[in-house]
């Protein structure tokens, strides 16, 4: 603040104005702005999309960040005495955020959802913090697709075989409770089915992937109608959310939430949240100098890395009223256009390319 405003102001006076809920509801504000105004720019070819039959592909977790132990009391924490919890959906066609929400670390994941009805037409993938029958039910029931790990120990019935295994044997029977042993290259499918309420009985696919590690199958349900084999890096996509989460911790310093103060922790978080939200934009400009595979190749994280390097030009921007300011930002972000992608691209698939190659489309 010294440097950029040329202003005289104490550690004291900092931290009070950092405290004030009219700064809160202000960063508040912005963010939910943000998150319809900002326009991002699709990561891949449309095509690809087409052929899953959605319109978005949504992404939920949560990150959970460490507070000190003098902010139990409203921010009681699980393994740690005090955390707080910021919620996400992201979608992961652009690396928009779609929905946002903070909480304790205590809160249980299933708790925080976005509204159901908006998924319609989409598809969202969750882990199994979101396991929930009545759920799933609930979004096939308004036109969503959904994607997750079987929780284990679940009941939940198999009604038809597709592929991999015995119809004979296994119709009637509880999935989890077959053992399967691998057969070469075999992808296991059947359709299931499961009461969750009064009238409502979920059927879906059930699709296993052999995991070599654990030596026993991984499975995954699902109502999306593609081929089983793009189900398993479909899932993996998920894992760009985590790099999101890790980004702000890393680059943006959310890990350091250095204070007891309600509003002054949920401030510094928004504002994390805010700035990996603009740093998206940086897409706009590198995305024309890429081809094909390096699109596919854009890591979330990286681009976060890049525009912590060039903050100080964000801020410029933003303080100052002169145009001069903005094409030295433009100018400095596409001496980064190498950056924002996976550089390894070359030697071993990403995930992206994988689904893409699944699915039969060009690249």
């Amino acid at each position: 603040m010294k440097e950029q405003l040329n202003l005289h102001i104490s550690r004291s006076a900092f931290w009070e104005r950092l405290a004030t809920q009219r700064l809160k509801k202000f960063l508040q504000t912005l963010l939910g702005s943000l998150m319809t105004k900002l326009t991002f720019v699709n990561i891949g070819n449309k095509e690809w999309i087409e052929q899953l039959g959605i319109t978005k592909l949504w992404v939920i977790d949560s990150c959970s960040f460490s507070l000190w132990d003098g902010a139990k009391d409203n921010y009681p924490g699980t393994r740690t005495k005090a955390g707080i919890k910021w919620h996400a959906c992201v979608n992961l066609i652009n690396g928009a955020l779609v929905w946002s929400e903070l909480t304790p670390t205590s809160t249980h994941d299933r708790v925080c959802f976005p509204d159901v009805n908006k998924i319609s037409g989409g598809l969202i993938i969750f882990d199994l913090g979101y396991w929930d029958f009545s759920l799933l039910w609930d979004i096939q029931a308004i036109g969503g697709f959904f994607l997750s790990r079987i929780k284990s120990k679940t009941v939940i019935l198999v009604k038809e075989v597709i592929e991999g295994m015995s119809a004979k044997k296994y119709i009637g029977k509880s999935l989890l409770s077959i053992k399967h042993h691998r057969k070469k290259g075999n992808i296991i499918e059947a359709i299931v089915e499961k009461a969750c309420g009064k009238n409502k009985i979920l059927t879906c696919r059930a699709i296993g992937f052999w995991n070599p590690t654990e030596k026993k199958y991984h499975w995954y349900l699902t109502n999306l109608k593609v081929n089983a084999a793009v189900i398993y890096p479909l899932y993996r996509f998920r894992w760009q959310i985590e790099l999101i989460f890790k980004s702000c911790k890393q680059s943006l310093n959310a890990s350091r939430l250095t204070s007891n103060d309600p509003n002054i922790i949920e401030s510094l978080l928004l504002a994390t949240i805010i700035a990996k939200l603009v740093s998206q934009t940086i897409l706009h400009i590198a995305i024309p100098f890429l081809n094909t595979k390096k699109r596919l190749a854009i890591s979330y994280q990286r681009i976060t890395k890049i525009a912590g390097q060039l903050y100080a030009h964000f801020i410029n921007l933003i303080l100052k009223d002169d145009d001069s300011y903005f094409k030295i930002l433009i100018n400095k972000i596409q001496l980064f256009v190498n950056e924002v992608f996976d550089p390894n691209y070359k030697h071993r698939k990403t995930t992206l390319a994988q689904i893409i190659e699944a699915l039969g489309c060009d690249f």
